[in-house]
C-alpha cells in the first residue's frame, strides 16, 4: 500500500471495514462513550450552575467554591477519558486496516497505555504552547515595526498623555479598549498566519506518535514522537493530500460544530427562537449530538481505518528472524 496512491488506500479501508464483522458495535460503542460522556457532564455543569446561581450569601461561599472547582474539573477529568477512548479506538482500527480480529474490548487499550499517552498529549501541548508563545512575540515585533500600529498608537498616546493610564479600568469606561481592540485586529491576523505556518509541519511530523503507541508498547512518549517524526520525513504533504481527500469529512465535522453553537450564532444574525435561552441550547445541544452520532456511525471508520493504512504504509518493517517476519499482535 503506497501512501501516495490516496484512492487505492482509501478503496483497500473501505473493503476492509466492510469486512470486519465487529466494525459496527466497535463505532457504536465509542459513540456511546464519548457523546454519552459529553451528555453527561453537560448535564452535570448545567444543574450544578442552577445550585451556584441559588446559593447566595456568605454562609454558602465554600459550597459555591467547592462547586466551581468541580465545574472545573469535570471537563478536564471528560477529556482524559475520551483521550484514553481514541488511543483504543484508533487501536481497534488498525487491526480492523491488518484484517485481525477487532473487537470492542480493544476500546480499553487506551487505559492499558493511559501514563505513556498522556505524557505524549502533554509534550505535544507543551510544544505547541511553546510554538504561540514564540509567534506572538514575532506577531507583536512584526506588528510594531510596520506602519499597521499607527492606529492603535494614535488611540492610545492622547489617552496615555492625559495620564488615564494610571487608572486600568478607565481604558474600559472610556471606549478606548474597544477602539484598540479594533485597530489591533492585524496583529491577531499576523499571529494565526505565523503560528500556521510553523505549527502545521510540526503538527504533521508527530501525526503517527499515538499509532507507534499502540503498537510498540515499550517505547516512551518521546520515543513514540521521534519515530513519528521519522516515518514522515519526506512524506509530510501526502499525509496533509489524504486529509484534504476527506474533505467531506471535516465539513461535516465543521457543519456539526455549527450546529452545536447555533444556539448564540442565530440571535447574532437577528434570528430569535421561539423559546427560553436554556431551551434554545439544549435543543441545538441535542441536534448537535444527533448529527455528531450519524457522522462518526457511517462514516468515521472508514476514515480511521485509511488513516491507520497510511501508518502501515510507511512504518519500518521489523526484521526477519530465523526467515520468520515478527510482527504485533494485539491480545485483545
Amino acid at each position: 500500500m503506497n501512501l501516495g496512491n490516496r484512492k487505492e488506500l482509501r478503496g483497500f479501508a473501505a473493503q476492509r471495514v466492510e469486512q470486519a464483522p465487529q466494525q459496527k458495535a466497535i463505532v457504536l460503542i465509542y459513540c456511546a462513550l464519548v457523546l454519552g460522556t459529553s451528555l453527561a457532564v453537560t448535564l452535570i455543569n448545567f444543574l450544578l450552575g442552577l445550585v451556584i446561581d441559588r446559593s447566595t450569601g456568605l454562609g454558602n461561599m465554600g459550597l459555591r467554591g467547592t462547586l466551581s472547582t468541580f465545574q472545573t474539573l469535570l471537563p478536564l477529568l471528560q477529556s482524559l477519558f475520551v483521550m484514553a477512548v481514541d488511543l483504543g479506538y484508533l487501536a481497534a482500527m488498525l487491526r480492523v486496516a491488518r484484517g485481525q480480529t477487532a473487537t470492542p474490548r480493544t476500546l480499553g487499550l487506551g487505559f492499558d497505555r493511559f501514563w505513556p499517552l498522556l505524557r505524549l498529549m502533554l509534550l505535544k501541548g507543551g510544544l505547541f504552547l511553546g510554538i504561540g508563545i514564540v509567534t506572538v512575540y514575532l506577531a507583536s515585533a512584526i506588528f510594531l515595526a510596520t506602519p499597521l500600529a499607527n492606529s492603535a498608537i494614535e488611540i492610545l498616546l492622547p489617552f496615555v498623555a492625559g495620564g488615564g493610564a494610571t487608572d486600568p479600568t478607565s481604558l474600559v469606561t472610556s471606549g478606548v479598549y474597544a477602539q484598540l481592540v479594533v485597530a489591533m485586529t492585524p496583529v491577531f491576523f499576523i499571529w494565526g498566519g505565523l503560528f500556521l505556518l510553523i505549527a502545521l509541519p510540526i503538527s504533521y511530523q508527530y501525526r503517527m506518535a499515538e499509532y507507534v503507541l499502540i503498537d510498540a508498547p515499550r517505547l516512551g512518549a518521546l520515543a513514540a514522537m521521534r519515530a513519528s517524526r521519522m516515518m514522515l520525513r519526506r512524506r509530510k504533504f501526502q499525509l496533509f493530500l489524504l486529509d484534504l481527500s476527506f474533505w467531506w469529512f471535516y465539513g461535516g465535522i465543521l457543519l456539526v460544530s455549527v450546529v452545536c453553537y447555533a444556539d448564540q450564532l442565530l440571535p447574532a444574525l437577528g434570528i430569535a427562537l421561539p423559546v427560553s435561552a436554556n431551551a434554545a441550547f439544549f435543543l441545538c445541544y441535542g441536534l448537535y449530538m444527533a448529527a455528531q452520532f450519524c457522522l462518526y456511525y457511517f462514516c468515521r471508520n472508514r476514515v480511521e481505518t485509511a488513516y491507520a493504512l497510511a501508518y502501515d504504509a510507511i512504518r519500518p518493517r521489523p526484521e526477519p528472524q530465523n526467515g520468520v517476519v515478527l510482527g504485533n499482535i494485539f491480545q485483545m
